[in-house]
């Protein structure tokens, strides 16, 4: 097996097993078996649990953010209705296991300061992501001129708390209803 598959084999399984255990209750025994990985092997590429744990979240949210809204603002016009396309598709949501990002946040940001440094800079990239999307479609003429930060922030607030609305009820309509009272105020921007 090359270093690389190596490598993401780790990854990807310290990221599942976080996600659907948190931080703290991700065993490294777990993680390493589902990689199919010895722990001298981990060693090569990662100096403890903690250390694999953050390039995971990073690496795993990233891409996701990238696959999901980050493509949005690099594409062509219709910058809107992209997102509102993006926001809408619950296909590659799981709200049985909730954000990864939000779940972390609340395990922990107050625990760790490694942590908190690294999920508060994703977090601003989010929302510097969806502002940037915003940005597009003002410079497009799809929406007026208005404050894209302050936007970005709302729409963020939304996502994430529909995310968890939905996460803690069970029901997919706690996090579709919201979601269609965000696309209803981005509306009453659009030109």
């Amino acid at each position: 097996m090359s270093d690389k598959n190596t490598r993401e084999k780790l990854i990807d399984s310290a990221f599942e097993e976080i996600h659907k255990k948190g931080y703290q209750g991700a065993a490294l025994a777990d993680i390493l078996a589902n990689a199919g990985v010895h722990k001298g092997s981990m060693y090569h590429f990662f100096a403890n649990k903690k250390e694999m744990a953050l390039a995971s979240i990073e690496e795993k949210i990233t891409a996701y953010f990238e696959m999901r809204y980050r493509s949005i603002s690099s594409g062509e016009a219709a910058y809107l209705t992209r997102f509102y396309e993006t926001v809408r598709d619950i296909s590659k949501r799981n709200f049985n296991l909730g954000c990864p990002l939000a779940n972390l946040v609340q395990e922990m940001s107050n625990i760790d300061e490694d942590f908190d440094k690294k999920l508060k800079e994703m977090y601003a990239n989010f929302r510097g992501t969806i502002k940037a999307i915003f940005d597009k479609a003002v410079e497009a003429g799809e929406m007026v001129p208005c404050d894209t930060a302050r936007l970005a922030l709302f729409a963020t607030v939304v996502i994430e708390g529909s995310i968890l609305s939905a996460k803690a009820s069970g029901d997919v309509n706690d996090y579709l209803v919201p979601i269609e009272e965000l696309v209803s105020h981005l509306e009453t921007f659009r030109r």
